[in-house]
């Protein structure tokens, strides 16, 4: 496939947790969008190498991890509370102070709304595996486990971005990719990245940026203790022209599946759109990058 040299240029910006080298991540997500390597058609926005001391072989949220939710389930339910525990509260202890407080806020909204959530399958999510429709609502164990995989993937890294230094830093990449561009940018962001995204697109310097397409893939912006420390007030960046946001109702991390309902304004608006995100804890990268509605919204903005 060849592009002549007006073509739109996809920028990434990944999610939370430790990730593979750069390039490899790069080229990860070209498959997992395009199925081939996009070359100079793409870039990823990295910033894991600020968050963690090395490269990972693989990513946390990767979608190779044969039959790990049944895994979730079984570790979940199995005498093994203390361990995670102990895990936790080691993580927890070397956060912020604002950080301490914004995770048990968070924890306590998702397991509010985990609680909350309808027991039957989404009319979306017809074709969902038999079963796991019904682990929400989520039941005792199993919720206060999948908090604490929260508590060691997700939130770390938001409280580097929020309550380290780390922030601008972070952002600076973002800014960085995007100034390297000539002509129209398509930025395609998952989990944290997604805020960061927003945050940089927010700013009066991206005003003049010529953003066709922003896609928000598992984000947890539809929660109010995230959206307490972005860029405010809520609403749809200047330069941003379309927002689609993908969220898979069992991604803990967006179980507020609508951002239109906080964000759009004006004759602006959000297309929220409900997947299946086929990997096992429902929040991978390179499930969301794999479904139909997010490939089809990537061809069309070419």
């Amino acid at each position: 496939m060849e592009f002549g040299t007006d073509s739109t240029t996809f920028i990434y910006v990944h999610g939370a947790g430790n990730k593979p080298p750069e390039s490899d991540l790069k080229r990860a997500w070209d498959d997992d969008l395009f199925g081939q390597d996009m070359q100079g058609r793409t870039r990823m926005v990295y910033y894991a190498d600020l968050l963690h001391d090395r490269p990972a072989a693989i990513a946390a949220d990767a979608c190779s991890a044969g039959g790990a939710l049944g895994a979730l389930v079984s570790d979940a339910l199995a005498d093994t509370a203390h361990i995670e525990d102990a895990e936790a509260h080691k993580t927890f202890a070397t956060l912020a102070p604002e950080g301490q407080e914004f995770a048990l806020s968070l924890t306590i909204s998702m397991a509010a709304r985990a609680a909350a959530s309808p027991t039957g399958p989404s009319p979306a999510a017809g074709m969902r595996p038999a079963g796991v429709a019904e682990l929400l609502p989520l039941p005792g164990p199993l919720r206060r486990f999948l908090l604490r995989q929260l508590l060691r993937h997700f939130i770390p890294d938001a409280d580097g971005y929020f309550f380290r230094e780390a922030r601008e830093e972070i952002k600076g990449r973002l800014r960085t990719a995007l100034d390297g561009v000539d002509g129209p940018v398509v930025v395609v962001s998952h989990s944290l990245g997604t805020v960061v995204a927003y945050d940089v697109l927010s700013e009066d310097g991206s005003a003049h940026r010529e953003v066709p397409l922003f896609i928000t893939l598992g984000s947890p912006l539809g929660y109010t203790e995230i959206q307490d420390v972005v860029a405010r007030p809520l609403r749809i960046p200047a330069p941003v022209r379309l927002w689609t946001n993908v969220a898979d109702p069992l991604d803990l991390v967006t179980l507020d599946t609508t951002l239109a309902d906080d964000f759009s304004t004006g004759t602006k608006m959000i297309a929220d759109i409900v997947v299946d995100n086929p990997s096992p804890n429902n929040h991978a990268s390179c499930g969301y990058l794999r479904t139909r509605p997010v490939r089809d919204a990537a061809t069309a903005a070419q």
